[in-house]
């Protein structure tokens, strides 16, 4: 890998990727959060459209054809955003759809956004063979008794799919990701290796990018292969499946695999853009059918309690073929992450280690979600794994190899000492093999089971271990709460001796302050025949004195002085928890079962959405407080709800929604013909630092249909939205003029809202725009806003001629303003202001789009902070300059890390990145950039941006104190200076939440040749004068400078024109 190491070095990186694409040279383990981007759009399998900034901000909805009027959910939790049509409900609440076809931050994360069809898996009723006809059938997944299919995005084939009884369940096809000099040493391969085990006669299959079967290390190694992606070939574009298969059965003296005389199974389930779960499910069952002793599964996705297809299917085909299937964890490095299909029981599930054998900080730890088992199973080495470089990923690397860092690269250790034990014991299922290389891993002292499983595999123990149990991994399950009359839960664990003398074994339970009498073994001591098997019980005690929550230890059996083997065992205490009843009651106060009341977690953003019997239902929730709502569809037409921003749940409680309380909602704008665009209502709490959120849109507004009412007590921290827009029919310069109306509630909702403004009554803003290209049309938008960013949906609308657009809004709340810019064929950008309140009466003007276009800081959070030790870069590359915050939809571009010289992470987008390192205090650059691939504006063709910083651990989150600069000179509309001539270029260091920047150290550069050749220009009172020759072209500007201890350089190409 190439060392940068120096300021103009680490630059020119940006360069090269801004000249040609993104090209990662190292892995950077990423947390399972999704990364903030600039605006997309996604058509959801209704056909509704939903505009968003940022992944997770609300922009706006469109309905799909003949949906002009259809009312939508909105949730926000964990930074992602979900967005549930009205007549999605139901299929949801009963389990037929997956929560993923609504997930906009999830459909953005895999591709699916603003595409025609959605990709879907579909579970079969038993003996139903037809499809819809509006699915085309993609492959067959005999497995788990479902096909795979891609389904138009239209509100006829989502009909047909609810109405289709031989359809029991909808899944999204989502995507999952592709998450050696000492490590085979570490593991112990050459011991192994000594007796003649090289993996010979096994065969392994590697489910990934593909592989480079032509690298010398894997000449030769190669079965067969299949392709199961829509690349037209199994070329590994990638690198990582070559990477894997490489430390599976490498061939080469210095960097071997761990089974090297394995041969390997080529199946292509990933590309670039992640692992289409399809693919992987087809890929599991063609490995199997090839005959696969083992599958390599480097990739991941994220779990939930639920059995999803990919958990079914790895269970299912081991069961049946006896293959093992070894998954990585994840890379998502908290508690409670690992990820599926690593999740599923009969899963080798593999965690990462370092060196030294301490867990890596970003490999995913459990307890598993939903039944608090202890997973990974195992960990292996990690982090800095050289093995084998695809010619043909376009990733640089070094003399044939490359150096990754993840779970994905302990996985393929692992899969690789299967092979050698499945050598050594043919006979050997894979469960077997699984149970023998827990028996004997050993675990790093200090680490939780949870992060560990059982430790790190150790080859040497491997080969000669006769003793294993069965189960591998003991979970003893979920215990209620309260846990004063919890009765003892016992499991036996089976010792299997497979060697020829008889063992005597003493049994006892360790583990990380593990509370005295919670998990206990009896016998102490047992007998193991030779070739037979003795039983002990091991029992857990949740009525002891102990913390709620997930317990793990290790049940240790030792022969004489030796430990023989340690099993993992989990037990889990139910955090306080109580029954709560809901019952909705429609129109008349009287009880209904088609009320759906949505619950949300204020703390954890857990959410779910319940329909009441008739009688009430009763469903089981942790002690905390909760926002619900509850909705009805009134018989006459529209919709009544019920809020209720605080439900406490301390101890058993009901909840009543009663419809016949709401009251009406009438709102109407000052022209009395103007058309209302949008309505909606949203209630959000602020609670112990986390912000969580809800709410309901209508199309066409709420036209006189909605009502709205509050129940239970108050909370402090609510708010409650209610906001319409309008657009007036007369039209001035292009543009109809708009009516933004939106009032915020604090602590309750309102019960009905009636308002009718007058437009004396209201501020006026009128918005104008920079020079755009030809058949670029702008759009304008403005959103209600609170805690500093947009809480409300927009609706974007003509913005006009240059000269501007009006509209008049209320000052009961604050608002974020923003346009867009694009062309028929899709490309576009984005603007967005920070947030403000106008004033009753008063004239405002805004400006959107005026060069220079430059980085600039958005109200959404630091531009790099530091979390534990993790990195987060959110650098919105093309705000103008006016300071207005945005993104191009098509730049081009990356992000990468160095950390004392050498390169530790890299991201494919310019400006956002986020990386795991070292906690130790360390030198930093982090560079970073983007080039326009449109002429949307024809300025600011690229833009390179380097920090330079010091950094190490932190408990917490804290900001670093980086900056970016904007320039704001006086230019013409058309965004040009005269040539031959004087212009003064005000420099704007810029950070943050707009706190004021000391710069030191500052040098502005100039460039008439698009930055071929770079002069000085003099700084006064922080106005750079640059002289223009009198020549037409363009100026590109540099500029660096110091602040707060952080260095920083700043490049723009073609920052303004010049005239002749």
């Amino acid at each position: 890998m190439a060392v940068q190491r120096r300021k103009r070095g680490a630059l020119a990186v940006v360069a090269a990727l801004i000249a040609g694409g993104t090209g990662v040279a190292s892995a950077s383990p990423a947390t399972d959060e999704p990364l903030p981007r600039g605006g997309a759009t996604v058509t959801l399998i209704t056909g509704d459209r939903v505009t968003v900034h940022d992944g997770d901000r609300p922009g706006t909805i469109t309905g799909g054809p003949g949906r002009e009027r259809v009312a939508f959910r909105t949730v926000t939790a964990d930074g992602r955003l979900s967005v549930i049509p009205a007549d999605a409900e139901r299929g949801l609440a009963e389990g037929r759809l997956d929560p993923r076809l609504f997930e906009v931050t999830t459909l953005l994360d895999a591709g699916y956004g603003d595409t025609a069809e959605l990709p879907l898996i579909l579970t079969r009723a038993d003996g139903a063979r037809p499809a819809p006809s509006t699915l085309d059938t993609t492959a067959e997944l005999p497995a788990i008794g479902s096909f795979a299919a891609t389904s138009d995005k239209s509100p006829t084939a989502f009909r047909a799919l609810l109405d289709e009884p031989g359809i029991t369940k909808v899944w999204l096809d989502g995507k999952r990701e592709p998450a050696l000099d000492r490590s085979t040493a570490q593991i112990g391969a050459p011991t192994a290796w000594q007796t003649g085990l090289t993996g010979a006669g096994v065969v392994v299959a590697v489910l990934d990018t593909g592989v480079d079967e032509t690298h010398p290390d894997l000449v030769g190694k190669q079965l067969a292969e299949a392709d199961f992606t829509e690349d037209p070939d199994n070329t590994d574009l990638d690198g990582h499946g070559t990477h894997v298969a490489a430390t599976i059965a490498g061939g080469d003296p210095k960097y071997r695999g761990v089974a090297p005389d394995a041969r390997i199974l080529d199946g292509k389930v990933c590309v670039s853009g992640g692992c289409a779960e399809s693919s992987i499910l087809a890929g599991m069952q063609w490995a199997v059918e090839q005959g696969a002793d083992v599958v390599n599964l480097s990739l991941g996705g994220r779990d939930t309690p639920e059995v999803d297809p990919l958990e079914e299917a790895l269970t299912t085909l081991s069961e049946r073929s006896g293959t093992l299937f070894v998954v990585a964890a994840g890379n998502d490095g908290a508690d409670r992450s690992v990820g599926s299909p690593g999740s599923a029981d009969a899963a080798l599930t593999v965690g990462a280690v370092d060196r030294d054998d301490a867990v890596a900080p970003f490999s995913s730890r459990g307890p598993r979600v939903g039944d608090g088992a202890v997973k990974p199973d195992v960990t292996a080495p990690g982090v800095g794994i050289v093995a084998a470089h695809a010619s043909t990923s376009g990733h640089p690397g070094q003399d044939g190899r490359l150096t990754l860092s993840g779970t994905s690269m302990a996985t393929p250790h692992v899969a690789g000492a299967a092979a050698l034990l499945k050598q050594q014991h043919p006979e050997w299922t894979g469960q077997q093999v699984k149970a023998a290389l827990t028996a004997s891993a050993t675990p790093t002292e200090g680490a939780s089971v949870f992060a560990q499983g059982a430790g790190r595999v150790d080859l040497a123990r491997a080969i000669g271990q006769t003793l294993t149990t069965e189960p591998s991994s003991l979970p003893l399950g979920l215990q209620r709460w309260p846990h004063d009359d919890d009765v003892p839960v016992a499991r036996e664990l089976t010792y299997r001796n497979a060697g020829d003398r008889e063992l005597v074994l003493d049994l006892s339970v360790a583990g990380e302050a593990l509370p005295a009498g919670l998990i206990t073994v009896s016998p102490r001591r047992v007998t193991v025949p030779a070739g037979g098997t003795a039983t002990a019980t091991v029992t857990g005690d949740t009525s002891v004195d102990a913390v709620d929550g997930a317990h793990g230890g290790l049940v240790v059996a030792r022969s004489g002085d030796a430990v023989a083997l340690r099993t993992p065992v989990a037990i889990e205490r139910e955090v306080e928890s109580h029954e709560v009843t809901l019952k909705a009651l429609d129109g008349d106060g009287k009880p209904t079962a088609d009320g759906l009341v949505t619950l949300q977690n204020v703390v954890t953003g857990e959410f779910q959405g319940v329909f009441p019997a008739e009688g009430g239902t009763t469903v089981r929730l942790p002690a905390g407080e909760y926002l619900a709502i509850g909705g009805f569809d009134r018989p006459q037409g529209g919709f009544a709800y019920v809020l209720r921003p605080s439900l406490r749940v301390a101890g058993p409680v009901e909840a009543v929604f009663d419809a016949s309380t709401a009251k009406p909602v009438e709102i109407s704008a000052p022209d009395p013909d103007a058309e209302e665009l949008l309505g909606q209502f949203s209630v959000r709490r602020t609670y112990e630092g986390r912000t969580v959120g809800t709410g309901n849109a209508y199309l066409g507004g709420f036209g006189g249909l909605v009502s709205i009412g509050h129940a239970g007590p108050e909370a402090p921290d609510a708010r409650v939205l209610v906001a319409s827009q309008f657009q007036g029919a007369a039209a001035q310069d292009g543009a109809r003029t708009g009516y933004r109306l939106a009032w915020e509630h604090e602590g309750r909702a309102p019960d009905g809202v009636r308002e009718a403004p007058t437009t004396a009554e209201l501020a006026t803003v009128r918005t104008s725009y920079g020079p755009l290209a030809d058949g670029v049309t702008a759009q304008r938008s403005l959103q209600p806003a609170g805690d500093g960013q947009a809480t409300g949906w927009g609706v974007y609308v003509e913005a006009g001629r240059s000269s501007g657009a009006v509209d008049h809004v209320n000052d009961d709340t604050d608002w974020a303003l923003g346009m867009i810019g694009s062309e028929p064929g899709g490309a576009g950008f984005e603007l967005n202001s920070a947030v403000r309140r106008f004033e009753a009466g008063q004239g405002y003007r805004h400006r959107f789009a005026f060069p220079v276009f430059a980085p600039a800081p958005s109200a959404e959070g630091p531009l790099l902070q530091r979390s534990g030790d993790v990195l987060t870069a959110r650098v919105p590359l093309f705000g103008d300059g006016d300071g207005n915050h945005g993104s191009d939809w098509q730049a081009e571009g990356g992000t990468r890390l160095f950390r004392d010289g050498v390169q530790v992470g890299a991201s494919e987008q310019g400006g956002h990145g986020r990386f795991t390192v070292p906690e130790g205090e360390a030198d930093y650059q982090l560079v970073t950039g983007a080039r326009r691939t449109t002429g949307l504006t024809g300025f600011t063709t690229a833009v390179e941006l380097l920090w330079t910083f010091r950094s190490g651990h932190v408990d917490g989150v804290r900001e670093l104190p980086v900056t970016v600069v904007g320039f704001s000179p006086g230019l013409d509309e058309a965004g040009a200076a005269a040539g031959g001539s004087e212009l003064g270029v005000p420099v704007v260091p810029r950070r943050a939440g707009g706190a004021a920047v000391e710069v030191t150290g500052l040098v502005v550069e100039v460039s008439f040749d698009d930055g071929g050749a770079w002069a000085p220009v003099p700084v006064v009172d922080g106005v750079a004068r640059v002289v223009n020759p009198d020549v037409a072209g363009f100026a590109s500007l540099r500029v660096r400078g110091e602040s707060a201890g952080a260095g920083f350089e700043q490049t723009v190409l073609r920052a303004y024109r010049i005239t002749a």
